[in-house]
């Protein structure tokens, strides 16, 4: 067992230092990270959701008790941290900030490489759910409300303009494309395929350096909302996606892929909305950075419970060597 959440996370961990290492000596700047975003966001990682997902079973796209569980952990603890920051703050855009915060995993950069060492390349499904729940619903409804707090325009046009972006990017039309050849059951030629996991298959180490140097330029601040934040984040989140899947009588590998998920530290992202919104600045970069650092021992129990600690009854094999066990919710 240790073995396993060795093998998963020590390179994951090496990959993020070597960024941050980088970032600290200035071999690597800020703007170097905004454009190596920019290469994850719109070109290796939509390559690698396209392929994923039209190689994707019917079946498992049409699974809506799976996404409405999703839904329940993501807007969930979106709207329970939202309730705690508003009773603290009494102003919109600080816990508005705090709801992205703690509802926003970090699917993108860590997500990807720790399910495909521990799962294989049959773990893009949750990936896809959890970033359309996030782009079509979290962050537009995110930018309403702190378009709606600044007093600077209308509440309902900021969400279609934000939901019209976000349908726009390749994040999102890319896995839909895969998506309707899978439903379609249209057939790919192999060497298309093959051309986009050439490009996608950089997408972990590429999106884990980016991780890494972005946390270089955060300086730690703790507080009490930042220790809030990683018990929201780090526990109550993967703890809502277990209660939302025995709820719905759900199980199997993209369940347990999804807890995982909800397991990561914060996105990166929410630190940008902070900043561009010019509030609760501090608490969100650290919260990102603390939930990452505390993130290597809560994650390594997430874990040892998917593989093993869940009371579970069916077997099955995961590609990377761990014998799981599937939970019967």
């Amino acid at each position: 067992m240790l073995d396993h959440i060795v093998e998963s996370l020590v390179p994951v961990a090496f990959v993020i230092l070597l960024g941050f290492i980088a970032g600290k000596r200035r071999k690597l700047s800020h703007s170097d990270s905004l454009l190596i975003t920019r290469l994850v966001l719109n070109w290796i990682f939509p390559s690698l959701l396209l392929a994923g997902m039209a190689s994707t079973p019917r079946a498992q796209l049409l699974d809506f008790r799976f996404i409405l569980a999703t839904f329940i952990a993501v807007m969930g603890m979106y709207a329970i941290a939202f309730v705690i920051g508003w009773y603290r703050y009494r102003e919109l855009k600080e816990p508005t900030l705090k709801g992205l915060v703690n509802g926003y995993p970090d699917a993108a950069f860590m997500g990807i490489p720790i399910l495909q060492s521990l799962f294989g390349p049959d773990s893009l499904y949750p990936i896809l759910v959890l970033n359309v729940i996030a782009s079509l619903i979290m962050i537009p409804l995110t930018t309403t409300l702190l378009t709606v707090a600044s007093g600077k325009g209308s509440g309902a046009k900021a969400f279609a303009s934000s939901v019209w972006e976000a349908v726009r990017r390749p994040l999102m039309w890319a896995p839909a494309i895969g998506i309707l050849v899978s439903l379609f059951a249209i057939k790919l030629p192999s060497v298309l395929i093959e051309s986009l996991n050439l490009l996608g298959k950089a997408t972990p180490g590429v999106s884990l350096l980016c991780l890494g140097l972005i946390m270089s330029s955060v300086k730690m601040k703790l507080s009490f909302d930042v220790g809030e934040n990683a018990v929201l984040k780090l526990l109550l989140q993967p703890a809502l996606m277990v209660g939302a899947a025995l709820m719905l009588s759900i199980g199997g590998a993209p369940t347990q892929q999804m807890i995982l998920l909800c397991a990561l530290p914060s996105a990166t992202i929410s630190g940008m909305f902070a900043n561009e919104a010019g509030a609760y600045r501090d608490e969100a970069a650290t919260s990102i950075l603390f939930s990452t650092i505390l993130s290597i021992v809560t994650f390594s129990f997430a874990v040892y419970l998917i593989d093993g600690g869940l009371g579970a009854t069916q077997s099955f094999h995961v590609s990377a060597g761990i014998s799981s066990r599937i939970p019967e919710f």
